[in-house]
């Protein structure tokens, strides 16, 4: 039961309430990372994604990263497997 002292004289004030979303930085993963749980805390395969993500195809500086990446990738995949099948 609400006493003298809790009820305000006035009207209430316009208060801007701060939600917790507020304070969260930005999720720019893809959904489909987002739904197996990749967020910026999951480490290295989560930094890959979401530099991945942030490429924009309409850049050729991002094109150019792209093939760049692609080829590191595959690159070092082939010298695994030429590491395995050589020895």
């Amino acid at each position: 039961m609400p006493t003298q002292e809790d009820v305000p004289d006035g009207p209430e004030p316009d208060i801007e309430l701060i939600r917790p979303e507020d304070f969260l930085p930005s999720n720019r993963y893809p959904h489909d990372a987002r739904r197996m749980g990749i967020d910026h805390y999951t480490g290295l395969d989560g930094a890959w994604i979401g530099l991945a993500s942030a490429l924009d195809s309409r850049k050729p500086s991002h094109r150019l990263l792209a093939v760049v990446l692609l080829i590191l990738f595959i690159g070092s995949f082939a010298l695994a497997l030429w590491g395995q099948w050589h020895y």
